[in-house]
This record gives structure tokens, C-alpha cells and sequence, in this order.
């Protein structure tokens, strides 16, 4: 298994609070960012990480354990957790108030390798496309049961289709589902070519698929609306979003807070990887991270 590349490892260890003793990743996968720090403070003497406790938080069971294995050498630093971000009140509620909280909400290189689980558009597999088994729905329920308006509707949300491409689309699935079983990601490719769609519109309603299977949208909202009440004074979180309305979502979150004067932008204008970054991971090309802090 290839270990996913972290994106903006540096910037984050950049902006990391001065007193760090409670760390939360919110969406560890394979710990690329937890190894960066560790590796940068072992550095020092004796190393920064000694008293760092981190709390390594992930919904995919199979890519927190690959990721605990990644940073085995550090292991007796690292607590487990396999949970959604967005249950940041009960994940918390053993730990107290935290140091610094980080969100990289770009999906796992790992999840478009493995067929399996289909989510890539190159390997054939089920169409399933869920983070976590304990997901009630798939992509392939999606394609069978929604409505025509509701398959509309999360073409426009969530891949900034025209309401007449989406309605086209809509309509087209619905007569192709009502022909035949459209259970593995080749026959979705099969029906969206025959919809006229090139590859990088077949990606887009991949995306629109897996957004709406692991109701992604919604589980950060709800992180949005209950991360500072738990972090210390003068901490900080951090959100690295690849989608343009995760990033909306994140900014206009962290704005409402600093109107309030209990927090502050730490970087006004977003932070994106700098062109040497995506010339060796091009997965950071549309990355942008946020930081706000707790004063």
C-alpha cells in the first residue's frame, strides 16, 4: 500500500500553537500530518513530542488502521478513535478542551486505488463509495431510489451543474436504472457515457455521489457549529478544504466567529500549496487551508 501525501504539511506545522500538549486530527487516514510534526520536532533535544498527546480520529476503520501502522514508532502517543469529526462533543468529552484541531477533508489516494471500494472512476467495483460500513446508504441506493428531483437537486449542489444539464442527467439515470441493474462503477460509466459525458464530467458526478453517500456536507456543518467550545485559549483550528463549497462553508464559519471577538483569522486570505508542492502531488492543486484561533 502507497502512503497518502499529506498536503500542506508544512504550512500546518508553520501555524501550530506555541504550547501543544492535545492534538486532534479529525481525519487521520494514513497520519501523514502527525508523522510531518513528530518527524520535524524529533529534531530537537530532547524531542517536542514527548508530551504530546494525540487523538487520531477517523470514520474509515481501514484507513486509521493502516495509518496507526504508518506512525507505529510513535504509537504510544497515539489514541485510536473510529468516529466521525462531526461527533467532536462525545469524542471529546474524555479529553477536556484541546491545543489544536485539524481537518484535511480531500479524499484518501488510497479510496480511488482500491476498486473495491468505488470510488474511482478507472477500477471497476460495487458502487458503494461509503467511508464507513456503518453507512446506511450507497451510491448504488442513490442511483436506484432517489427521484428525479432529488437527483437534480445534488447535481446542482454539489457539481455546479446548470439546472438543465442536471435535469438531463437526472432523467437519463432514471431510464437507464429502469432497464437494467446499475450495480458497479464500469455500468455508471457505461449509462454517463451514453449521456454524453466526458471523463472529467463522469468525475464530477462521482464526487456528487460520494458527497451525498457520507453526507460530507452535513458532517461539517455540524463540526462548524461546535468546534470552539473546545478548544483552549489560544489555540487553533485548522480546515483544508478541496471543494468550493467546504471552503464557503469553512470561511464564512470562521468569519461569524471573529465578529464575536473571542476568535481570530489567523491567515485572512486563504493559504494554498505553494507550485513546487503540486508539482509533486498534484491531489493539492485545488487544496485551501483556514486557521482560525481562540483568544
Amino acid at each position: 500500500m502507497t502512503r497518502h501525501q499529506p498536503v500542506l504539511a508544512k504550512e500546518i506545522y508553520e501555524h501550530l500553537p506555541k504550547n501543544l500538549s492535545l492534538y486532534f486530527d479529525g481525519t487521520f487516514g494514513h497520519g501523514g500530518h502527525v508523522e510531518y510534526i513528530l518527524s520535524q520536532w524529533a529534531q530537537d533535544d530532547p524531542p517536542k513530542y514527548k508530551n504530546l498527546k494525540i487523538l487520531a480520529c477517523d470514520i474509515d476503520l481501514q484507513m486509521l488502521n493502516q495509518g496507526i501502522i504508518f506512525t507505529q514508532t510513535r504509537e504510544q502517543q497515539i489514541t485510536e478513535i473510529n468516529q466521525s469529526y462531526a461527533q467532536i462533543d462525545s469524542i471529546l468529552s474524555p479529553y477536556g478542551k484541546v491545543d489544536f484541531m485539524l481537518l484535511d477533508l480531500g479524499v484518501n489516494m488510497e479510496h480511488f486505488k482500491n476498486g473495491e471500494r468505488g470510488f474511482s472512476i478507472k477500477e471497476n467495483g460495487p458502487l458503494d463509495m461509503r467511508f464507513s460500513e456503518k453507512t446506511n446508504i450507497t451510491a448504488k441506493d442513490i442511483i436506484h431510489t432517489y427521484s428525479e428531483k432529488k437527483l437534480k437537486e445534488i447535481l446542482i449542489s454539489y457539481g455546479d451543474f446548470s439546472e438543465k444539464s442536471a435535469e438531463y442527467l437526472a432523467k437519463g439515470i432514471i431510464q437507464a436504472r429502469t432497464k437494467k441493474e446499475i450495480k458497479t462503477t464500469q455500468e455508471l460509466k457505461e449509462v454517463l457515457t451514453t449521456l454524453k459525458c466526458n471523463q472529467k464530467k463522469i468525475a464530477v458526478i462521482f464526487q456528487v455521489l460520494r458527497i451525498e453517500t457520507n453526507a460530507e456536507l452535513q458532517q461539517l456543518e455540524i463540526f462548524l457549529a461546535n468546534f470552539g467550545k473546545h478548544l483552549n485559549t489560544n489555540s487553533r483550528c485548522a480546515i483544508i478544504t478541496y471543494h468550493s463549497i467546504e471552503d464557503r462553508m469553512t470561511k464564512i464559519a470562521f468569519k461569524k466567529l471573529a465578529e464575536n471577538w473571542t476568535f481570530s483569522l489567523v491567515n485572512k486570505k486563504v493559504i494554498q500549496p505553494h507550485y513546487t508542492e503540486v508539482q509533486k502531488n498534484k491531489a493539492a492543486r485545488s487544496a485551501k487551508l483556514r486557521i482560525i484561533e481562540k483568544i
